[in-house]
């Protein structure tokens, strides 16, 4: 990993840590821009909310989040059965990743071709392969989004819920995603 991109990362991090929950992106004047809280479960059909997200001074920075947004929605449609048809992922994969794609986070399988079967094994499981944005930041040709997942038990009391986050960060490489990162870990099997 380059020292330029581990500082990035250092820095996304303690920034997020401070975050709030509440919804937002950067607006022109590098504002934030509140649109919305809670769980916002047809985002993916909310251009305006979008719209929202992706908001930028920097004409590249507000590409760059556009495209990794478009993609996430593109997931949300394909992942969704109409008609006892499931959605395209192929087609979705395709049109966003380079085919040199380089998966960093280790629960995922490499590849372009690995990211395309381990979505097809989780819509076949009935979970989400993607869940709604709350906050996206774009540095240089790096974009992290932090996305909100559906309501998860608490372990320490049954009878509540609790909002759980995940963090990816994506890298472009001209009008395609050519890499990602997550947070995630290996379980001991």
């Amino acid at each position: 990993m380059s020292q330029c991109f581990s500082r990035w990362l250092r820095a996304f991090l303690v920034v997020g840590a401070f975050v709030a929950p509440p919804i937002f992106a950067a607006s022109p004047a590098d504002q934030p821009v509140f649109v919305g809280q809670g769980f916002h479960a047809d985002w993916a059909a909310d251009r305006a909310y979008i719209d929202k997200l992706v908001r930028d001074s920097n004409p590249r920075y507000e590409a760059n989040k556009r495209l990794v947004l478009d993609f996430e929605a593109a997931l949300e449609h394909a992942q969704t059965v109409k008609e006892g048809e499931p959605g395209d992922f192929d087609a979705v994969v395709h049109k966003y990743l380079t085919a040199d794609y380089m998966q960093y986070d280790p629960l995922f399988p490499p590849g372009r071709d690995g990211l395309l079967g381990f979505f097809k094994m989780v819509q076949k499981s009935g979970d989400r392969v993607s869940h709604p944005p709350v906050m996206v930041f774009a540095q240089g040709d790096m974009v992290a989004l932090t996305m909100m997942r559906p309501p998860l038990p608490d372990p320490a009391d049954k009878s509540r819920t609790y909002t759980g986050y995940r963090i990816a960060i994506w890298k472009i490489c001209g009008d395609r995603i050519c890499a990602h990162w997550g947070p995630d870990l290996k379980e001991a099997r």
